[in-house]
Order: C-alpha cells, then sequence, then structure tokens
C-alpha cells in the first residue's frame, strides 16, 4: 500500500473517530431525554387509570347509595305493615323480613363507606401523582433547554467533520475506500488495526483483535504497494514505522 493511500487512510480513520464519538454523544443526548419524557410519561398513564378508577367507583357508590335509599323505602313499607299487622303469625313473619331488610341494609351501608374511604384515598395519592407529574415536566423542560445549545454544537461539529471526511475520503482509493466502510461499520468506526510483536520471540498479532498474523502478510504488508487486511477481523493492518510518518 503506498505512502499516500496509508496518510490518507489514517486522516480518514481519524476523522471516523471523531465522527462516531460526536454521533454517540448525541444519541446518547438524545436517549437520555427520551428516557426522561417516557417517566414522565409513564406517570400520566398511571394518573390517569386511577382518575378513571376513581370514576368507575364513584358511579358504583352512586348506585349503592341508590340501592340503599330502595331498602330504606322497603323497610319504612314493612314497619307500616308491621303495625297493621292482624295477628300474630303476620306480625312474626313481616318482623323476620324487616330484620333481614335491616341487616342487609346495614351491610350496604358499610360497604358504602368503605368505597367512600378508598376513593378518598386515591383522591390523595392523585394530589401526589400531580405533584410528581408537576415536578417532572419542569425538570424535563429544564434539561430540554439546556441540551439545546449542547445539541446544536455537537450537530455543528457532525456537520464540519462529515464535511471532512467527504474531502479525506476523496483521497483514499476508491476500492481501498469501500473495504475501510465495510469494515468501519462492522467494527463501530475502527477499521485500522496496528501490527504489534509483544517481544522478539513471539509472533506478530493484530492490535485490533489479538490474533496472529502470518508472517507473509507481514511481509507483503512491508514490501507490496497494496491494502492488506487481518484474516480474522479484517481491520486494515499497519506498521508502526508507517504509522509514525503519519503522525509526524
Amino acid at each position: 500500500m503506498g505512502p499516500q493511500s496509508l496518510v490518507a487512510l489514517h486522516k480518514l480513520q481519524a476523522v471516523e473517530t471523531k465522527l462516531r464519538g460526536l454521533k454517540d454523544q448525541l444519541r446518547r443526548k438524545d436517549r437520555h431525554l427520551q428516557q426522561h419524557r417516557l417517566r414522565l410519561k409513564q406517570l400520566e398513564d398511571q394518573l390517569a387509570s386511577r382518575q378513571e378508577e376513581i370514576k368507575k367507583r364513584k358511579t358504583q357508590v352512586a348506585q349503592l347509595e341508590l340501592d340503599f335509599k330502595a331498602k330504606e323505602a322497603d323497610v319504612a313499607k314493612l314497619r307500616t305493615q308491621l303495625n297493621a299487622a292482624k295477628n300474630n303469625k303476620e306480625y312474626s313473619a313481616i318482623l323476620t323480613q324487616l330484620n333481614t331488610e335491616r341487616a342487609d341494609n346495614a351491610k350496604l351501608e358499610e360497604k358504602i363507606l368503605e368505597e367512600m374511604t378508598a376513593i378518598d384515598q386515591m383522591g390523595n395519592s392523585v394530589v401526589e401523582m400531580e405533584k410528581a407529574i408537576e415536578v417532572q415536566r419542569k425538570d424535563l423542560a429544564t434539561e430540554e433547554e439546556a441540551s439545546q445549545e449542547v445539541r446544536q454544537e455537537l450537530q455543528r461539529q457532525i456537520d464540519a467533520l462529515e464535511t471532512e471526511r467527504s474531502t479525506v475520503a476523496q483521497e483514499v482509493p476508491p476500492s481501498d475506500l469501500k473495504i475501510f466502510e465495510k469494515v468501519a461499520e462492522v467494527h463501530d468506526g475502527e477499521a485500522m488495526a496496528k501490527v504489534v510483536k509483544p517481544t522478539r520471540d513471539q509472533e506478530y498479532i493484530c492490535d485490533g483483535c489479538n490474533m496472529s498474523i502470518p508472517m507473509e502478510k507481514v511481509n507483503a504488508l512491508l514490501t507490496k504497494d497494496q491494502l492488506q487486511v487481518c484474516n480474522i477481523c479484517g481491520r486494515i493492518l499497519y506498521v508502526e514505522s508507517e504509522s509514525s510518518k503519519v503522525s509526524r
């Protein structure tokens, strides 16, 4: 691989790394805001559900109260009938029915009181939920306002790097650029890897995947004017001596 192509690829790698880093920052910002919005939406849904439950239980209480009034009317009628009973047998029968109605009505009244207590408790929880939602809304508004300027600056830098990337990419041979972009997509932007040899007695390895590199590939990298890639991870290989030329 010729020196100019290597220089261009290293420049492209540097831009690609910065670009992906900025895009990751922007995505994290957006994701954080989205999570905040989701938490707010969940609270709002819980509030709506609780309010709907209160509405239903109030409707049920209203029906229970109607039933209670109807039974109270029945009790009043039975009292009248009791007072007008003509004999002990009739009196006893009416009294038994009256006591049953009274017992049923007492249970119904107790049920109504229990439901009203539950409704009051849910009403208190609604107040607390509304306060929590208001806090979340204010926090979200503050966060959105604060992040807007940061997001705009990140986007400005991303746009500038996109332009720079396009310019640098023109310096890379089309075939090499195709390989670079394919590998960058697979390895989250890391398309190049240094060839390293930890000690004199050890074999050469790819710094990207830490797998060994055949000696013939290392020789080809040093002597041939063409791109060499790792057989395992596919990253574009370079040796430190060539890399140092770029850094200078």
